[in-house]
């Protein structure tokens, strides 16, 4: 298929898939001028738009390829789970930040309830 349909079947933009492309992330045969997806290629476009979507950046995806044409998928792997840990740690901090929020939030009602019995 070709990158219309490429696009269409992955739900990735066409100047994204280039993009990818461009980057090394995919690697298209081609037939004369024309590159032929294959439904290898539509995965693998699939895969980085989800990574993407987690928050991945491409050149962190760039990182985790191997001088050949695939993914060194145990350094994936590794990656994804030192990320998990990540997020885990951000979400331990934003939940001690909203506790003190909340905390912080009650002293000053606590405040204006003594100043509104004042007047």
């Amino acid at each position: 298929m070709f990158i219309k349909e490429a696009s269409e079947v992955s739900g990735a933009t066409q100047r994204a898939i280039r993009l990818y492309e461009s980057l090394g992330l995919l690697k298209v045969p081609r037939s004369g001028r024309y590159r032929v997806y294959n439904e290898s290629n539509i995965n693998l476009i699939k895969i980085i738009k989800e990574a993407q979507s987690i928050g991945i950046k491409l050149s962190e995806l760039v990182a985790l390829k191997c001088e050949e044409e695939d993914f060194q998928w145990q350094r994936v792997s590794e990656f994804l789970s030192k990320r998990h840990s990540d997020v885990e740690a951000q979400i331990k901090a934003l939940n001690v930040q909203k506790q003190r929020i909340e905390e912080y939030k009650k002293s000053i009602d606590a405040c204006l309830q003594g100043v509104d019995s004042d007047l």
